[in-house]
């Protein structure tokens, strides 16, 4: 069911059904869409459907205000006129993603409640290290880019310090993260249904993301309350099956809540004697922040530790395999470097993607099984 009806009035046929089919195909879980191009019709159409809003062009726009109670915005094809200023409006040759987050919050901004509509349930799966340079990145969108590839709807949420989401990405920018964490902040109630609407949407892999932050020190603004709600955002607007967390190598509060929201936490470690010594840190320090936190033994439980960039001949420290068991081993051929371009996922040392793949079928797996227990499908 659709959360938003919007009746579009322009008299520019080809414009208003273009904008009709866009907003239909990548919104149809937020925004129900009807148009009409004759004034003569819009009352009947009113009457008929009781839009939330109503977009009405330059020609249309003052008639309608003036006798409809309905949410009216003006679509206006004058950019920042002196005419448009103090009304709602929205400039009409722009992007249509920016056009979708605009009626949103131009909606909620009028006090109107929208409610979630309960669809997809997702898994959160966060990605964690305690050394740097082990991989994280390039294991967090390969499992995300196989998953969406197979048919997943999938959300990439990075939150490190110093993000590189958009050298990996190529969708439309929108909003920054650096918008979503003020919107955390002050506790905005409808960002649930905005997430489809002001994130991205990554053009190759369909992936949906946030673009990075405006400067590095926003992301240091973040508390563990506004990671919850923006977690709880993207988990609660049922449109995902997958949010893959990108996290930093940092072990504070904000990383405990991280691992307090994620169904399962992939550990990634090396051969390197410094990430091995750092990774016995971890275990051993995690028991002592954790005990501020009720569910101390589940976070425990969430991790699972994947061995990254070894050789076949290769082993990690015996010690470490006695005490902790691996999931995955990443096998890499000769010096062949970590993988850290999206763009060739299809043609790398098919040993690697192997384990990419087995990684990722574990939650393609998971989706199916939920989905037949639920009756639901894609």
């Amino acid at each position: 069911m659709a959360l938003i009806k919007i009746l579009i009035v322009d008299e520019d046929d080809e414009y208003s059904i273009s904008l009709c089919n866009f907003l239909t195909h990548n919104y149809s879980e937020t925004i129900a869409l009807n148009y009409c191009k004759d004034i003569e019709e819009v009352k009947n159409r009113i009457n008929e459907i009781v839009p939330d809003v109503i977009l009405a062009s330059e020609k249309y726009h003052r008639e309608i205000k003036n006798y409809s109670k309905n949410n009216v915005i003006l679509l206006s094809s004058v950019k920042n006129s002196a005419s448009t200023i103090q009304n709602d409006y929205i400039y009409k040759y722009k992007d249509v993603n920016q056009i979708a987050a605009e009626i949103i919050n131009i909606h909620t901004r009028s006090g109107n409640k929208i409610h979630d509509i309960g669809g997809n349930i997702a898994k959160v799966i966060s990605v964690f290290s305690a050394a740097g340079n082990v991989g994280k990145t390039s294991l967090a969108l390969a499992v995300s880019s196989i998953c969406s590839f197979s048919g997943l709807s999938v959300f990439y949420l990075n939150l490190e310090q110093f993000q590189s989401t958009n050298i990996f990405f190529n969708g439309n920018t929108q909003n920054s993260f650096s918008d979503i964490i003020y919107f955390a902040k002050e506790k905005d109630k409808n960002l649930v249904t905005k997430i489809p609407a002001v994130c991205s949407k990554a053009i190759d892999s369909g992936i949906h993301y946030f673009s990075q932050t405006n400067n590095v020190f926003d992301i240091k603004e973040i508390q563990p309350e506004d990671i919850e709600f923006i977690v709880s955002a993207i988990k609660n607007c049922g449109y995902y099956d997958l949010i893959m967390v990108d996290m930093d190598s940092q072990l504070n509060e904000n990383t405990m809540k991280v691992f307090e929201k994620s169904d399962e936490i992939l550990y990634l470690i090396t051969k390197e004697e410094s990430c091995l010594h750092k990774t016995k840190q971890f275990i051993d320090s995690i028991t002592l922040l954790s005990n501020s936190f009720e569910n101390q033994a589940a976070i425990k439980n969430k991790i699972k530790y994947i061995a990254n960039k070894v050789y076949k001949q290769a082993y990690l420290s015996e010690k470490f395999l006695l005490e902790q068991e691996l999931l995955f081993q990443i096998v890499y051929d000769s010096d062949f470097p970590s993988l850290n371009n999206l763009s060739q996922l299809n043609g790398g040392p098919e040993i690697i993607l192997n384990t990419y793949r087995d990684i990722a079928g574990r939650y393609i797996k998971h989706n199916m099984e939920v989905r037949c227990e639920t009756g639901t499908h894609q």
